[in-house]
Parts: C-alpha cells; structure tokens; sequence
C-alpha cells in the first residue's frame, strides 16, 4: 500500500446544484478496487443537468451526499489486496459503467445515476456513492483500465487530457459492434450533430465503415463534412421522401439512431429503420421517450431487419476501442475530428459546466484536479 495523504479535496454533492468542493478523507484500497490520483474529469453536454437535478427522466438520481461524476484520466496510487494487473504510476481510464461483479442487472453510470431499481439504489448508495471529482478516488477494478503511455503520449503525441474522449466512445463504439458492424459496410448515423453521434461518426470510420450522416440542419451537415473528411450526408426532412433521399447512397447495412429526449415523436425514425436492405440492422442508442417504434411490423418482417437496444458497454468493447486508439486507428485528437474545447483548474468547475453546454460535435471540455 502507497503512502496516500489523510486528505483530499474534493466535489461535494449534497444535492441538485447544491455543490462546492470541500476537504475528505483519503479513501483506502478495498478488495476488487485501486485508488487513482485524479489528473482530469470530463465535461460533456449532461453534466451540468446531472449537477443541477435537471435531467430529462426524474427517476435519474444520485444517494446525496456524493462526490460528484465520471469518467476521468488518472495515475494509480494504491492498490487493492487481490490486484494483480495495476502498479503505483500507471495511468488509467476510469469509465462510467459501474456494475456488480455477479449480476449483470445491477448497473448505473457512476457519480451521475444510481439506477431505476432499489437493488442497484442500494448497491451504489453502500458501495460506490462517490465520483471521481476528487484528488483521489477508490475505482472498481472493473472501471480501471491500464493505457500505454509509450504509445499513446510518447509516439502518438497525445496529451493526457486527449484521452478523456475514451469517457464517452465505449458507447457508441458498443452499439456498432452489437449490431456487427464490418469494413466497408454502410452506416446511417442520425441524428448526426451532437457530441455522441460525432463521435458514433469517428468510431465508425475508425472501423472501416462508409457513413452516412443524417440531420435537418443543412449548415451543421456542412460543418460535419469539414470535420469527418469523407462523410457523406443526408437532409432529413421528416417527409415520406426521406427514405428515398436516403437510399439514394446506395444499400444501407445498417442504423444508429442517436435521438435525445427532445427528438421523441420525430418521424425520421421511422423513414431511417425503412431505408435498410433486407436483413440490415438497426441499434437504438438514444433517449427518446416513444412508446412505440414509427415503423410498419410487416416491412420490418418482410425485410428481416434486426432491431435492438445498447445501453452502455461490455468489458470487451472498452477494451477494444483502447486497442484501436493505441494502434493510432482512431485518432483522438483534431486529425480523428476530436477536440479538447477548454480546460479549467479544479476551483473553477462551475465555469467549466456551463462551457459544456456549449460544446458540439468531438468537443469535450476537462476539469484538471
């Protein structure tokens, strides 16, 4: 066990909004975990809700007090008894997926949702309550996962604040392995002008697929095509004519929907899932609050379309996509389209989390602890 200080600061959560960093105690090593040094947090377009008590689904709480939020980039600084993969120095990954060792229904997004059930409640609430906005942070090993800092900083060029574009990636490039996306498939992406679906963009490219980005706003189109060279991109007009518009690219293997909460009722939905070939796919990756899918049961029938859900990631998929940005294949810096937009001191998270509402596509802004 490393010599770890007594105390720390940290972000303190005691309720929506109701935050400020205050001083902790250091927390210890436990079986199945590692203590991190916290080097950056990440901000995307939902932490400020998260922080505020404002997102869209009131049942997405937080056991008050907490310390605040995840993903972040760090160093190991203890380790548990029974670790056997980490060292003291190394840098680490932190992901969001918090989930129970043997029961793969127990699963929240840590230090922002505790879950819709009361066992998931009570499991975060006992064990993992606090975040990762913090000097220090007790990590499930699960979460933990080791970069290789030759490559990526030394031969990549990265900077360490780069890396947190892994915080967000595991999800979509989760939905496109799911619904078994290959090299030189086509992929509709919409819609296609948020921080998620720009992201579903690079990950897709990075695996060899040809996308096509769809959305109703013809300037943002143009903005995408200027930051994913190669893109080719659809006007969605919520109109019949949308699936021949689409289809016009040719055969579409496949569709990522990304729709938020605010899209729910929006009729692209259904002219998307009718775009794809015969035995095409389909993967569900948004919030819309639809009761039931805009698409006609015999035309998917008919044309043996395969449509499903990804909520969050598996192991194998954040290991993999680490595989790919190691390997210099996914690029997380302004040659992939990804771009770190700000970056603030640790006293000024307030000010960080209103610049995330401003961020847009491959934009994330960082917190340095």
């Amino acid at each position: 066990m490393a010599n770890l200080p007594t105390s720390m600061k940290a972000l303190v959560l005691k309720g929506p909004g109701n935050g400020a960093i205050e001083t902790a105690p250091v927390p210890q090593a436990l079986p199945g975990s590692v203590i991190v040094r916290v080097l950056h947090v990440l901000v995307y377009q939902i932490t400020p809700d998260v922080f505020h008590g404002t997102v869209a689904n009131p049942n997405m709480t937080l056991p008050y007090p907490v310390v605040f939020g995840s993903p972040a980039i760090g160093r190991v600084a203890a380790i548990g008894p029974d670790t056997t993969a980490f060292k003291p120095g190394q840098l680490v990954l932190i992901d969001t997926n918090l989930r129970a060792r043997d029961d793969p229904n127990v699963s929240a997004v840590w230090g922002a949702f505790d879950g819709f059930d009361e066992t998931t409640k009570r499991f975060v609430k006992e064990s993992w309550r606090d975040g990762a906005w913090a000097e220090y942070v007790r990590a499930p090993l699960e979460s933990t996962w080791a970069l290789d800092e030759n490559k990526l900083i030394g031969n990549l060029g990265l900077k360490t604040e780069d890396l947190l574009h892994l915080g967000l990636l595991p999800v979509m490039y989760s939905g496109l392995r799911k619904i078994d996306v290959k090299a030189g498939e086509t992929v509709l992406i919409a819609p296609s002008t948020g921080v998620f679906s720009g992201g579903c963009i690079a990950v897709a490219r990075a695996m060899g697929a040809n996308v096509i980005a769809g959305g109703r706003n013809e300037e943002s189109l143009n903005a995408l095509k200027a930051r994913f060279h190669g893109i080719q991109t659809v006007k969605l007009t919520g109109e019949p004519s949308d699936v021949a518009s689409i289809q016009s690219f040719g055969k579409i293997d496949a569709f990522v929907d990304l729709g938020p909460s605010a899209a729910t009722g929006s009729t692209y939905l259904g002219s998307a899932i009718l775009s794809v070939r015969k035995g095409g796919r389909v993967c569900l990756l948004g919030g819309r609050a639809d009761a039931a899918l805009p698409a006609p049961y015999l035309a998917v029938m008919f044309n043996d379309i395969t449509i499903r859900g990804s909520c969050m990631f598996e192991a194998e998929h954040v290991r993999g996509l680490i595989k790919m940005v190691e390997a210099g294949i996914l690029k997380l810096n302004g040659e992939g389209g990804f771009e770190v937009l700000a970056s603030y001191p640790f006293e000024a998270y307030a000010e960080a989390l209103e610049r995330g509402r401003d961020i847009s596509v491959g934009k994330i802004v960082v917190v340095n602890i």
